[in-house]
């Protein structure tokens, strides 16, 4: 984890608005910190031109820097081959050096976003560096069995978070700020803080 102010992060998600549902508020407060975020978005399966848009207002407004790793094409996850998908994740992780990466959990109901996980395990196989992975729509993934194991307060960046959401016009139709709001509380309630993201930890350094 990134314990003291500066360090890099590297947060990967299948598309826009992904990184912001799931990971919004730790991403603004690492950001807030002094963290260097990069924030990939794996590509957009439709209205590229106004998502794309959308994904940097996001990026920006969370502190973050945004790449776009299939930004001349309109594609889905799948239509990636999974070789490609590591060789492109592990080229970024090579690059950047993150202290911190951020992934989509293996069980999100959304199977895309099952192929980013998979492809982040392989890319980080000599990475040395902490691992966490978020649901990015938990309220639509009612069969997994937890959350996460570990908590972080983002009360100071709950409204960030939402502001960044709200980047993403597009899709609002599928969008609900408060129940993003609710679901950080209910986090809150259960780790001791106002407001709250719940992650795995699949891979923490001491």
């Amino acid at each position: 984890m990134i314990r003291n102010s500066g360090g890099r992060v590297l947060a990967f998600g299948a598309h826009p608005d992904d990184m912001e549902i799931g990971a919004g508020g730790m991403i603004a407060r690492l950001a807030k910190e002094g963290a260097s975020v990069t924030m990939a978005v794996v590509c957009c399966p439709n209205k590229t031109a106004a998502r794309v848009a959308e994904a940097k207002r996001g990026a920006e407004t969370l502190g973050a820097e945004l790449v776009l790793l299939n930004e001349n094409r309109e594609c889905r996850v799948e239509d990636v081959p999974m070789y490609e998908l590591v060789r492109r994740f592990d080229q970024l992780i090579g690059d950047l050096k993150p202290d911190l990466v951020i992934t989509h959990g293996k069980t999100d109901l959304h199977f895309d976003h099952g192929l980013v996980h998979t492809a982040t395990i392989s890319a980080m196989r000599r990475a040395p560096c902490d691992l966490l992975a978020y649901l990015s729509s938990p309220e639509m993934n009612a069969q997994s069995r937890c959350f996460g194991q570990c908590f972080v307060d983002v009360t100071e960046t709950i409204d960030t978070k939402l502001a960044a959401i709200a980047c993403h016009e597009s899709q609002m139709a599928k969008l609900d700020l408060e129940s993003s709001k609710d679901l950080a509380r209910a986090m809150g309630r259960m780790s001791g803080f106002q407001y709250a993201e719940a992650y795995e930890a699949l891979r923490i350094r001491f």
